[in-house]
């Protein structure tokens, strides 16, 4: 009898923990800025050089508005004063939140780059540009860690836990440019999977200190063209992988932290223009949580009805 006293025991502590380990804040509406160092960087092959180009912004700046099952996000880059060179990004980024499935579409558009911080050269790519529109789908397998906490402040873990997030990502992105009167451009079509595993401490009731690794696989179809007559066709294999760490505090009104993000990204085969293979980059957050007003609240219970989520 004893034993059957301290099975049921340890079963109801083991519920309830699981059922503390996250809250929802789904029912408040959560407004969050963002800063970060993060920056566009790509290489050019010419007459068989290799030629790194940046655009010319300092940081990148993200304001974001979640409310239940739906989040908004705008990135925008001012450029930097320093120079008379411009460059333009914008970022807008649409999350949809359903248990533990979060799907996010976002555009992203980037114009105007210099060549490796010579200042003789800063006008050299003024028309290069890079066009992109990519789909992100990822799931949570353990129900007792949160990936919102991490990275739309819509939820709090209260307790150490991990989880693998499997991740689809595919997406379209066209990288165009002016050179000799000639319109030379590169569509590139990607899908890739990552199994990425995120892990949580959490210490002293509001803080918390997390890390993720995201290795990726995937598949790159591209189309080079010249003056809109396709030259080339390619496939390639590309690899990734994104190491993440960050820390944070959360409370029930507020969230804030930073966190510190490498990137290393390759193909099997150089292309005309393509990504560089690795960067690193840092960015702080900070968010707050508002009682939703009331037109809000009638949207978002309607949609929630109509479409039973």
């Amino acid at each position: 009898m004893k034993y059957t006293f301290l099975i049921v025991s340890i079963f109801i502590t083991t519920f309830v923990c699981g059922q503390n380990a996250v809250i929802s804040f789904k029912e408040n509406l959560l407004v969050k800025s963002n800063i970060s160092t993060q920056s566009e960087s790509f290489s050019i092959q010419d007459n068989g050089q290799s030629v790194i180009v940046n655009a010319n912004n300092t940081y990148r700046l993200q304001v974001a508005a979640n409310y239940k099952f739906l989040g908004l996000k705008v990135g925008f880059s001012p450029s930097s004063r320093n120079s008379n060179f411009k460059s333009k990004f914008i970022n807008p980024q649409l999350n949809i939140f359903i248990k533990q499935w979060i799907q996010s579409f976002e555009y992203r558009k980037v114009k105007g780059f210099y060549q490796d911080n010579h200042a003789d050269v800063l006008a050299q790519f003024p028309n290069l540009k890079t066009t992109s529109w990519i789909g992100t789908t990822s799931y949570v397998l353990n129900d007792n860690f949160s990936l919102k906490h991490l990275t739309h402040l819509t939820e709090w873990q209260r307790e150490t836990a991990g989880s693998l997030v499997p991740t689809l990502r595919s997406g379209f992105n066209r990288l165009s440019n002016t050179i000799d009167n000639q319109k030379i451009a590169e569509n590139s079509f990607d899908i890739a999977i990552a199994p990425a595993y995120y892990y949580t401490w959490a210490f002293k009731e509001h803080w918390f200190i997390s890390s993720s690794i995201a290795p990726a696989l995937g598949v790159r179809f591209t189309t080079e063209k010249i003056d809109q007559i396709a030259t080339t066709k390619n496939t390639f294999i590309t690899r990734a992988l994104d190491f993440t760490l960050q820390f944070g505090y959360t409370s029930e009104t507020i969230s804030a932290g930073a966190s510190f993000n490498f990137d290393s990204n390759a193909v099997n085969k150089k292309l005309t223009q393509s990504v560089v293979t690795d960067k690193s980059y840092a960015s702080l957050y900070f968010g707050y949580r508002f009682i939703a007003p009331k037109f809000l609240k009638r949207t978002a219970k309607s949609i929630e009805d109509r479409f039973n989520l």
